[in-house]
Parts: structure tokens; sequence; C-alpha cells
């Protein structure tokens, strides 16, 4: 059974600060709630159900969308920040799959198909992609050029959940913060012994 890559719908991430004159090619799926979940000029967003935490610039929105995949309806947990004077955005979100579906998929397969998406939903052209770690769980990094603006996104596979981190700037002008973004994420050990156990059960 395969995990279907469509699982970052980017239109999200493009219908905010401006940023949506890069169309997605898949529609957004209506919001279910979106709340503000900090308002500060730099933060560390703790999502203890996510069982991570990262480094965003503020104000974050919170939503959670459902999303039909070849395994079945999945919810979409993503935190988004924006910065419109820059026309740069921040995504990270969470998903979590069928620990049945997942266990026969090779775990670089999801991770490398999931970048994959990323980069179609934005038709973007891949310009790197690299496999990656993150204490022990295998993970993907793609960039990506779409017009005028590059993408960047790493993507980790935790038992049955996927984990997506995607900066959207304009070519050539990163934020001075991205490094900071991609490192600064970080799994909450107990949460990640937890989805690791669900998947060998």
């Amino acid at each position: 059974m395969k995990i279907s890559r469509r699982v970052a719908p980017l239109a999200i991430l493009l219908s905010v600060g401006g940023l949506g004159a890069c169309a997605s090619r898949q529609p957004a799926p209506e919001a279910q709630a979106a709340r503000p979940a900090s308002a500060t000029p730099a933060s560390v967003i703790q999502s203890t159900e996510g069982g991570f935490s990262v480094a965003l610039p503020g104000p974050v929105s919170e939503e959670r969308r459902s999303q039909v995949t070849d395994v079945g309806e999945v919810t979409l947990h993503t935190f988004i920040a924006v910065r419109p004077e820059s026309d740069t955005a921040y995504y990270v979100s969470y998903t979590d799959f069928p620990a049945a579906a997942v266990s026969q998929a090779k775990p670089s397969d999801v991770v490398s198909r999931a970048s994959l998406g990323a980069l179609e939903a934005l038709g973007a052209t891949g310009v790197s992609s690299k496999p990656l770690t993150l204490e022990g769980f295998p993970g993907w990094e793609v960039e990506g050029v779409s017009g005028p603006r590059r993408l960047r996104g790493r993507f980790y596979l935790v038992g049955p959940r996927l984990y997506q981190q995607l900066l959207l700037h304009p070519e050539g002008k990163p934020p001075q913060d991205a490094e900071g973004f991609f490192e600064s994420f970080r799994l909450d050990p107990q949460v990640a012994a937890m989805l690791s156990g669900a998947q060998r059960s």
C-alpha cells in the first residue's frame, strides 16, 4: 500500500500574506479551525499533541484540515507564520497515517515522496534533494524554484507520523533566520518513543 505524496497542501501556505500569487495545483480543503497560537516577534512554539517544538516568528496560526490520501482520510495539523513585508512564509505540520500502511512502506520512500509532493503542489522545479536524519529518524530535504520563489523543505517520519517543515521566500533572498528555523525543530522524546512503539505493535 502506498502513502500518498500529496500530503502538503501548500495552498494553505500560499493563501496568506500575499503569497497566493503562486497558485497551488491542489485546492486547499476548508479549515476546521484557525486560531492565533502566538503573537511574539520570535518564539518557540511547542505542540504537546504534536510532540515537537520549533522556533517561528509571530504571529503563528494553527489549523486542522482533513485530507484524503491513498490510505484514507487523515488530519493535517499545521502551524503557519508569515512575514508579508518580505514575502516569506514558514510552515510546520504533522500528519498521522495508519500504522499498518506505514509499516508496508520503506521510510525513506515515504519522506522522499512527501518532498516530491511539496514540489508538485507548488509547480516547483527541484534543484537539490538529499536524505537526512533527525534523532535517528529518517528524513529528507529538498529545495525547489517556482517562478520568483524558492521552496526549502524538510520531512521526517517518526513511526506513522510525518512531520513537514517548509520555508517559502523570494529567490536569492532567504530570511536571516532560515537555518535557525530548520535547526530548531525538536521532538518530544516521550512522544517519539510512543510513535515508534505504535508502528511496531
